[in-house]
This record gives C-alpha cells, sequence and structure tokens, in this order.
C-alpha cells in the first residue's frame, strides 16, 4: 500500500507541471485535527450562544423581578389604606349600633377602664371582636406569617415558580441565575402576604356590609315605629272623660272607660294620629259611625261617634290626614269623639301616647 499522497500542483502553460508527495499519517492527522477543531469550535460557539441568551434572560427576570418588587409595594401601600378605611368604618358602625340601640353598652368609668369580659360574650359580639383582631394584626408582618391560610398561598407560589424555572432548560446554574431565583422565590412570600391580605378584607367587607345593612334595616324599623305611634290628639276640643272606671251615664253603674272622650262641636275634622292601614270604616252598634286604623307593631286606634267617615277600609293614611269628621252617632250624650288605643287588642290609656 502507498504510503503517500501525490499532489500536483498544474501552474501556467509555460511552466512545467510540479508534485508533491505527502505522507498519508500526516494527511490524516490533518485531518484529524481540523475535525476536532471544528467539534471544538461548535461546542464553543454553542456554549456562546446559549450564555448570551442565559445574560439576556438574567437581565429579563431582573427587570421582571424589579416591576414585581414595586407593583407589590404599590398594591402593599393599597392594601395599607385599604385596612385603616375599613378600620374607620367598623369604628363608625360600632357607633351607629351604640347611638341608634342596636348594641348596648355600660356607660362607667369603670366600664372604659377595665379589660374586656369575653365570659358572657354574644356571637355578635365575638364577631366584632374577631373583626378587630384581624384587622390589628393585618399590618403585622409576623402574625400573618404564622396563619395557616398565609403558609398554603406561600406553597402555592412557590410551586407555580419551581415550575416556572423548570421550564428554563439548557442554562447553565450560576451566581447571577441562583441569586434570581432566590430572589423569585422571595416574591413567593410578598404575593402570598398579598393575597392573604386581599381576601381577609374581602371577607370583613361583606360582613361589614351585612351589619351596616342591619343597621340601616334598625332604623328603618325604627322610623317606621315611630311614625306609627300615635302621638297626636286626633281632634281639637276638650276633654271630658279620661280612661279608666266611671259611672255609666246610661245603666249608671261603674263601668270600665277604654278610652278618652273628646268634646267639640259636630263637623270637627277628625285626622289620623299616626300613620297606618284603614281596618273598619263604618256603622258599629253603640259605637255610631267608627273608624279604626291599623299602625303594625300590634298598635290600633279607634274613633268612633263620628259624623261621617271620609276614609275606606284598606286605604292607607299618614300621620295628619283626614279620617272623619266628630258627630253624636251611636251611644252618645252630645257631639264628641271617642278615642281609644289598643296594644295586641289590649285598650290602653292614650294619654301615655299623646304629645301634643
Amino acid at each position: 500500500m502507498d504510503r503517500y499522497f501525490t499532489v500536483m500542483v498544474i501552474p501556467e502553460r509555460e511552466k512545467g507541471v510540479k508534485s508533491f508527495r505527502i505522507p498519508r499519517i500526516l494527511f490524516r492527522a490533518s485531518m484529524f485535527f481540523f475535525a476536532l477543531f471544528a467539534i471544538l469550535f461548535s461546542i464553543i460557539g454553542y456554549d456562546y450562544w446559549k450564555i448570551v441568551q442565559q445574560v439576556y434572560e438574567n437581565k429579563h427576570l431582573k427587570t421582571r423581578n424589579r416591576i414585581l418588587e414595586e407593583q407589590i409595594k404599590i398594591n402593599q401601600k393599597k392594601i395599607n389604606a385599604l385596612t385603616e378605611d375599613i378600620r374607620r368604618i367598623h369604628t363608625f358602625e360600632e357607633k351607629l349600633k351604640i347611638i341608634t340601640g342596636l348594641k348596648k353598652i355600660d356607660m362607667t368609668k369603670e366600664y372604659f377602664n377595665r379589660e374586656p369580659d369575653t365570659s358572657n360574650e354574644t356571637k355578635k359580639d365575638k364577631k366584632t371582636n374577631d373583626r378587630k383582631s384581624i384587622l390589628q394584626s393585618l399590618n403585622s408582618p409576623g402574625e400573618i406569617k404564622k396563619k395557616e391560610d398565609y403558609i398554603n398561598l406561600k406553597k402555592l407560589y412557590e410551586i407555580k415558580i419551581a415550575e416556572n424555572f423548570g421550564r428554563q432548560t439548557g442554562y447553565k446554574i450560576t451566581k447571577e441565575w441562583s441569586d434570581l431565583t432566590k430572589k423569585s422565590f422571595a416574591l413567593a412570600g410578598q404575593f402570598a402576604k398579598f393575597d392573604y391580605q386581599f381576601n381577609q378584607l374581602k371577607d370583613i367587607v361583606k360582613k361589614l356590609e351585612v351589619d351596616i345593612h342591619q343597621v340601616d334595616q334598625h332604623l328603618l324599623d325604627r322610623d317606621s315605629f315611630l311614625k306609627s305611634t300615635p302621638t297626636l290628639l286626633p281632634a281639637k276640643g276638650w276633654l271630658t272623660s279620661y280612661y279608666g272606671h266611671r259611672k255609666s251615664p246610661y245603666s249608671g253603674r261603674i263601668k270600665m272607660h277604654e278610652g278618652l272622650d273628646i268634646g267639640a262641636n259636630t263637623g270637627t275634622p277628625i285626622v289620623a294620629p299616626a300613620d297606618g292601614i284603614v281596618t273598619y270604616s263604618g256603622l258599629k252598634p253603640g259605637f255610631g259611625i267608627l273608624v279604626q286604623i291599623d299602625h303594625g307593631y300590634g298598635l290600633e286606634t279607634i274613633f268612633a261617634h263620628a259624623q261621617k267617615a271620609k276614609v275606606k277600609k284598606g286605604q292607607s293614611v299618614k300621620r295628619g290626614n283626614l279620617i272623619a269628621y266628630v258627630g253624636n252617632t251611636g251611644y252618645s250624650t252630645g257631639p264628641h269623639l271617642h278615642y281609644e288605643i289598643r296594644i295586641n287588642g289590649t285598650p290602653v290609656d292614650p294619654l301615655y301616647y299623646i304629645l301634643d
């Protein structure tokens, strides 16, 4: 076997052909080193390309982490401000409950100096105290980190971040890359804290809305009750007979008089002493022309011996509306209004209610 390669060089026409003989082993060695160099160059080039890509990724992660940190700081400020707003609303709600009588407190010096006694605490008071403690703990990082909900949220964010970094294949674990991953995992705690605070505030707002609605309903009921309380004297005149036992002008025996008699001229207007619904309007034995109004809350008023009724059964009336005129119908000794107030069907003294 020939151990040489012959290389022929053909120059211009005027010159002769030249040939060189290269040893075969030298040729093969040169080809081997050329191939090895090409492979090394490819590996170095690939690594360089990956490093450039990782540098770009590192810059991207740095920028993203910085933006996230700034956003978390902004959101944290908003959460803190919202917490303070809810705390003020909670305090205002507590004051409203006390003012409206929905919540009772012991207004003594000892009450304000003593520690709160939770032994006889009602469910509503416990709920209020729980809300106070939650609002106080929301601005305390140490307290938040002990909460189970926060711990679970933090683990969830860490899993998501780990999954995200797990997709970044082919990168070298450099110190910079390691620092970036640690910083990203640190953000998991901040996001978990934000989520925890947000969820707690959302629950508090829902419960606060229910409590404020309760106060509003209480005020509406109280307003309705006041409007339904018969505080007016229904006709202008003079009191001729009071509530209580008296001698009957017909039988001469002592008998219970279940209302007030208001003496007045025939045709004197009779007005509704409070808001209500007319449940009777017409003739009734002994009472003549009678009007009866249901004011709700167990309160009823009766107007007897009228000359004429101006309302019908089922009609809604407001305090001060004209309902009838003073007359002398039924068992009556002269023109007057017999006025009764009944609570759950039992007659009571109207003077307890009349304010004018």
